[in-house]
């Protein structure tokens, strides 16, 4: 990606950052964690070769409006590969029900992700119910990997376990709406199918007593992409650090 499109994504961030800040808005919540990876599993595919470090940040206004960013590494060998998202949207509650919604751009630096790949824009759904997590994602444009109209949904439960372990399972699915094809014509991943299960992941997580960590070991099972190549299965583990 060019420098210039990623220092508009920084602009870009912090004007949204001044909006939701303005008087009459002020700020509620701030969230804020970095990650570090064995592997980086993203909607069922490997992103990168080796172990990665996450970060996030999410700024929360008392009315709902929020905007958030994530930053990860998807190889120590190449620090030049980099995703880059960036999401604005709307939290709130119905009932019982804690939901979001918004817009999230996926950017990626480096030399590995094509051009169609700069800045793919999805609308999204998500929220909590009890123990239940979902999210339900769809593109507006095309790129390597999805096309516009393309649908993921992911579905996930999560129990508290004696001891400050917890244990997670979750599932996600595709719609594939059509070929993404690139503005020369070139297709990238032509659809053999409508519909095709695309990941699973069984977690394990202990909280770290007294301090802000997560341990987690997770295993992965990949499913299929829109042309039928089946996806590899992983065992990874992660740390999770929550900042104050």
């Amino acid at each position: 990606m060019k420098l210039v499109k990623k220092h508009g994504l920084l602009r870009g961030l912090c004007l949204l950052i001044i909006m939701i800040s303005v008087p009459g808005m002020a700020l509620a919540q701030m969230q804020a964690n970095t990650i570090l990876k064995s592997k980086y599993i993203w909607g069922g595919v490997l992103m990168g070769d080796g172990a990665v470090v996450q970060g996030n940040l999410k700024y929360t206004a008392e009315n709902g409006l929020f905007v958030g960013g994530m930053f990860s590494t998807l190889d120590f060998s190449h620090l030049g590969n980099n995703q880059i998202d960036v999401k604005a949207g709307y939290s709130g509650s119905f009932g019982k029900l804690d939901y979001e919604t918004g817009l999230v751009r996926h950017g990626f630096t480096g030399d590995s992700p094509t051009d169609e790949d700069a800045g793919v824009l999805r609308t999204f759904f998500s929220g909590s119910l009890g123990s239940m997590r979902f999210i339900v994602l769809s593109p507006l444009n095309d790129s390597s990997w999805t096309s516009a109209g393309d649908v993921y949904a992911n579905i996930g439960f999560v129990k508290p376990l004696p001891a400050d372990f917890r244990v997670a399972v979750s599932a996600g699915a595709y719609y594939f709406n059509d070929d993404a094809v690139f503005s020369d014509g070139r297709v990238a991943f032509e659809k053999t199918q409508s519909f095709a299960f695309r990941d699973a992941t069984l977690s394990i997580e202990r909280a770290v007593p007294s301090l802000p960590v997560d341990l987690g070991l997770h295993y992965s099972i990949g499913g299929e992409r829109q042309n039928g190549l089946e996806l590899d299965d992983h065992v990874w583990f992660s740390i999770n650090m929550r900042l104050p």
